[in-house]
């Protein structure tokens, strides 16, 4: 039998595919990687994952990084799953893969912008949250604009894009970003909540952040 594991953190974008093998169903362990006491730094980590972040997927030793790359394989390996959208043409289901890529390489670097500024840089901060802010916030109108006449991002299915998508705002709304300012985003946040494969992701954050004793407050989560 194979062997999975996921090295994630607690409220970190790792709680998407955390979310997705919840969703699919899929036997894997969880090892989790301590971000504030810079863990992913060390050579251990570093073996499983030079590019030092959360989250990796190792299967059988074998590992795979970038959240895209490691949500489209397990929509590839768990079908049934329906990760994301499958209609048989090739043209069409890219545009699961191409919203992914979307949510990780433009979205999550503004939220990054929002919630910590100095990771830009080692000089003068100012203007950098600013800047997040005004980019998120184009972003959201549009996000908001097609979440107002739908349950989920493509139409009455549920995918793992809806879960990257509250992951982004959510985690910016903990920052400048004001979430109220987006009814249809708020609501859809409820739902994404609600779905029992996140209810059991975040079961497992909870218990990541008491088991190992890390310095997060569990209840906002």
């Amino acid at each position: 039998m194979s062997q999975t594991v996921l090295y994630a953190y607690p409220g970190a974008c790792s709680r998407v595919t955390l979310t997705a093998l919840e969703e699919a169903g899929a036997p894997y362990l969880d090892r989790w990687i301590d971000i504030r006491a810079d863990q992913q730094y060390s050579p251990d980590y570093i073996a499983q994952n030079r590019k030092a972040k959360v989250p990796a997927l190792s299967v059988d030793g074998k590992t795979l990084t970038e959240n895209p790359a490691i949500l489209f394989y397990l929509h590839q390996t768990f079908p049934d799953a329906a990760l994301l959208p499958r209609s048989g043409d090739f043209f069409d289901d890219a545009r699961g893969l191409s919203d992914l890529a979307w949510c990780a390489s433009m979205l999550h670097p503004m939220v990054r912008q929002i919630r910590n500024p100095k990771k830009w840089t080692k000089g003068d901060v100012s203007g950098i949250a600013e800047d997040g802010l005004e980019k998120l916030n184009k972003e959201a109108r549009f996000v908001e604009e097609t979440l107002s006449t739908s349950t989920w991002w493509y139409g009455e299915q549920w995918s793992i894009v809806d879960v990257y998508l509250y992951w982004v705002f959510s985690t910016a709304a903990k920052g400048a970003f004001n979430l109220e300012d987006y009814p249809a985003l708020a609501a859809h946040a409820e739902r994404v909540r609600a779905r029992p494969s996140f209810q059991r992701a975040l079961t497992r954050e909870r218990a990541a952040v008491t088991d190992n004793k890390l310095n997060i407050d569990a209840s906002k989560l």
